[in-house]
């Protein structure tokens, strides 16, 4: 099943990289988010090796479908059309104030204990949250451990 998953996975990232975008898969890999240039997570949807776009977030309504086969049989054209019929939403990322690097996750000073979490910052491959309000209320308690932050 995992070998399944993650070919399925591969024929999306081929998809979007094949006509210039820059996506990333996160979250679950049975039901990933598709997140384009870091900036919103697009209205999508893979059931099987079948790519839906649904109208809004969390809609039903599926505007554009797509077969995920090995060899990439859909138009530039075809993808942009289902990517702009589809209302996205914003991701929130944490930045560290005055540079280009965002939280991609913590380390620990005793991994066994899992003791002395601290935040961990780089330029790429950001935290992404799909909420404001959680994104906001990471950021106050990094703020509170004084921590130069912001949402981006």
């Amino acid at each position: 099943m995992e070998e399944i998953v993650a070919r399925r996975n591969k024929r999306i990232l081929n998809l979007f990289t094949k006509h210039g975008y820059n996506i990333r898969l996160v979250g679950d890999a049975q039901k990933p988010s598709v997140v384009l240039d870091e900036m919103v997570v697009l209205s999508c949807y893979a059931k099987n090796f079948d790519l839906h776009f649904t109208k809004d977030p969390f809609s039903a309504e599926i505007v554009k479908s797509f077969k995920l086969k090995s060899d990439v049989e859909i138009s530039n054209l075809e993808l942009q059309e289902a990517i702009e019929l589809s209302t996205h939403r914003p991701v929130y990322k944490i930045r560290l104030i005055g540079t280009d690097m965002f939280l991609v996750g913590y380390n620990f000073l005793n991994n066994e204990e899992s003791a002395g979490r601290y935040p961990v910052f780089a330029k790429h491959k950001p935290k992404v949250y799909f909420d404001r309000e959680y994104a906001v209320k990471l950021a106050e308690g990094l703020k509170n451990e004084q921590y130069s932050i912001e949402i981006a």
